[in-house]
């Protein structure tokens, strides 16, 4: 019997139709960071016209299903420019398995967060195989190594770049030290851009140390927003209970201080409910909400700016002087342990704060859990 053309995609499907929240989820997950969505959206839209990608989580796959991590590599500017050849992440998962000498059976995200979220989807339908519901970060960071894997002690190698001519780049073992400055200097090299995909992981593994339900709980998250958005009556209030975030301040940027290289820079504003003053780092991301001298949140944890009039996202580099925001912090999809403090913690950006209050995640929200399924 042939499915109605009208009939409800499963849940378990990626299709056309749930796009837009999964763009906007992932730029909400983005913590300000992981590139723009447009053009990932664009280019997946395409894909999904033609085939919806199933979604699994990595532990309803075989064991030693050979899970590979693709993401897109460049500068943001050079991304929003350059429109990716989706052929470009087939080279690249195909050039991983040439070297493990095992097929690809299903594709990860790297990080949950901004533009590779989706381009994850676009690989994982080109090739036609399922895309995990899980990541690597539960968040989007700005350096590779800011995973669990390298939490675990995980290689990334082998991996592989293939730029927008088809230079292809094959690293076949890597200190984990050199593999963020390798990088970045071969995405230089190749343009400025490139498909990446590394981390071949069996799916045991993944099911065991990854950041589970990620993927589907960025697709409620980017739900629950639209729904708010789309009413006008909503409020800053009603934004964070809507998405089971924390409302850390709405107000007017005062002050930027810009970033110095990897230095953070900063940005002031005064809470228009309290009064407080409000300084937020940032340097790709938004790092660190202090109010009135106490820090309120800090990563890893999820910080968003949201245009209160126009109700869409902003990343940290769209922020101006003037601009109005609603500050929020979102419940964490991974519990990142003390240990890591150094690899994904305040330290890790060079910023010497107090520790940020904990926060519990309402039931259900998509945090690793043995529950949490699509």
């Amino acid at each position: 019997m042939t499915t109605p053309p009208t009939a409800p995609a499963p849940r378990h499907t990626l299709t056309a139709a749930r796009l837009p929240a999964l763009a906007v989820g992932a730029q909400l997950l983005g913590s300000g960071g992981g590139g723009e969505v447009a053009t990932g959206a664009l280019l997946l839209r395409r894909e999904l016209d033609r085939t919806p990608v199933t979604l699994t989580p990595a532990a309803d796959l075989p064991p030693d299903t050979v899970v590979v991590h693709v993401g897109q590599g460049g500068a943001p500017d050079v991304l929003a420019e350059r429109l990716a050849d989706p052929d470009d992440f087939v080279r690249a998962v195909r050039t991983v398995t040439d070297v493990t000498g095992r097929p690809a059976g299903a594709i990860g995200v790297i990080e949950v967060g901004g533009l590779n979220t989706l381009i994850a989807g676009v690989a994982a339908a080109r090739l036609g195989l399922p895309l995990v519901d899980g990541d690597l970060m539960g968040r989007a960071f700005p350096r590779i190594d800011q995973t669990v894997t390298a939490l675990h002690g995980l290689p990334t190698h082998p991996l592989a770049l293939v730029g927008p001519g088809g230079d292809t780049v094959v690293v076949q073992d890597c200190a984990p030290r050199r593999v963020e400055p390798l990088l970045r200097a071969n995405v230089l090299a190749l343009g400025g851009a490139a498909a990446v995909a590394l981390h071949p992981l069996p799916a045991a593994t993944l099911a065991r140390i990854g950041v589970r339900g990620s993927v589907s709980a960025c697709l409620r998250l980017g739900e629950r927003f639209l729904a708010a958005a789309g009413d006008h009556r909503t409020t800053p209030d009603d934004l964070a209970a809507a998405l089971d975030a924390e409302l850390l301040a709405v107000g007017r940027t005062e002050e930027i201080v810009p970033r110095q290289d990897l230095t953070p820079g900063w940005a002031t504003l005064t809470d228009r409910r309290t009064g407080a003053v409000v300084r937020v780092d940032l340097l790709d991301e938004y790092l660190a909400v202090t109010v009135d001298g106490v820090t309120r949140a800090a990563c890893p944890r999820i910080v968003t700016a949201v245009d209160p009039s126009g109700r869409r996202p902003l990343r940290a580099d769209q922020i101006r002087t003037g601009q109005h925001l609603v500050l929020l912090a979102l419940p964490a999809l991974y519990d990142w342990p003390a240990e890591a403090a150094a690899l994904v913690g305040p330290a890790a950006f060079g910023l010497d704060l107090a520790p940020a209050p904990h926060r519990t995640p309402p039931p259900g929200w998509g945090r690793r859990t043995e529950g949490n399924r699509v």
